[in-house]
């Protein structure tokens, strides 16, 4: 049976979901799944996707599904991607489309953001604003010195989804989801379609104004944040890559990244697939057993992006030439 459609708005708001979540956590493949069942609701979605470095690679998996994809390159979407964040939302608050789906950098600390749409509130008319927080079975409360980060990422959630439960046994689940109710107790458990059918049945019987958002009171004057000065300690490398590459050495690559690379994406075309492209990811020591298929397009090179604390961009640069030769080159040219 066909769903029907979502009735035209009744008002000029329209939701806005908001994706955070540490490195690697899998806020874009939840994006995708997002996108997917939206689709199936006939919901045209306008994406905003906010990466430390380049976030044009991940744009490229986006632009079949989303009405429109906005790419943000910015260390800090609380800080330096703020502005062109509020002004690309505000953008998308006027479009004919359905929804707002922002996708924040791994290392961004929310409550700025939070802050900032409660306070543009008259300019932006986005309701309910919901807060997705994405968390990785595998890695929750492993982050060292960033576990505070990856809890101020969550305490503000209104929506929790758990990446790679599958990992875990019954009692590991349990004691996972207690922890994350110990950090945020309002916070429902959910995934992409029931999100989506939330959203649903919120424009369905709404009819002047949307209803309000399920989220954790916001508090009432800024709050110093113990997670912001984290996101600050990371840094962003861009190694651009040859045009074609064999997947194992790109594997090898990958798999000979410090381990300060928390996060790591290679987007390139194979030599034996040269009508499409491949995004390979690492998190933590973990490569994803298959590559993402991305459509062909010259909008952005090949590119290799890793993030950590204070990596050395020099170091990646001198470890990626012997593995996948001598055409990668960092994007300032900083190598002779």
């Amino acid at each position: 049976m066909v769903k029907p459609s979502l009735p035209p708005l009744a008002s000029s708001a329209k939701p806005l979901v908001l994706l955070t979540g540490f490195l690697g956590a899998g806020k874009t493949s939840l994006l995708r799944e997002i996108l997917d069942a939206s689709a199936a609701r006939s919901l045209s979605v306008d994406v905003i996707l906010n990466d430390y470095e380049n976030a044009e690679l991940d744009a490229e998996t986006l632009y079949e599904r989303a009405a429109t994809v906005a790419p943000i390159a910015a260390s800090c979407a609380c800080c330096s991607g703020l502005q062109p964040l509020v002004e690309l939302t505000l953008a998308a608050a006027s479009s004919r489309h359905d929804l707002v789906v922002v996708e924040v950098n791994g290392t961004a600390d929310p409550t700025p953001l939070l802050e900032t749409f409660t306070l543009l509130e008259s300019r932006i008319p986005l309701q309910p604003r919901w807060q997705v927080g994405v968390i990785d079975a595998r890695h929750f409360g492993h982050r060292g010195p960033f576990d505070s980060l990856e809890i101020a990422q969550l305490e503000t959630a209104s929506h929790v989804v758990i990446r790679h439960a599958e990992t875990l046994s019954s009692p590991e689940r349990q004691q996972l989801i207690n922890a994350l109710r110990r950090s945020n107790p309002q916070a429902s458990l959910t995934s992409a379609f029931p999100l989506v059918e939330q959203l649903v049945d919120i424009q369905t019987h709404r009819r002047k104004l949307l209803l309000p958002s399920p989220q954790p009171a916001q508090r009432m004057a800024p709050l110093p944040s113990l997670g912001h000065p984290l996101a600050h300690a990371f840094t962003g490398c861009q190694i651009l890559l040859p045009r074609e590459v064999d997947p194992d050495p790109l594997r090898a690559f990958l798999r000979h990244l410090p381990l300060g690379v928390l996060r790591a994406k290679a987007l390139v075309t194979l030599r034996s697939e040269p009508d499409r492209r491949k995004l390979f990811e690492r998190v933590a020591a973990d490569i994803t057993p298959e590559p993402l298929d991305v459509p062909f397009s010259d909008r952005v090179p090949s590119s290799a992006i890793c993030i950590g604390p204070d990596l050395d961009p020099l170091e990646l640069l001198s470890l990626a030439r012997p593995i996948l030769g001598p055409d990668c080159q960092l994007p300032c040219s900083l190598v002779a």
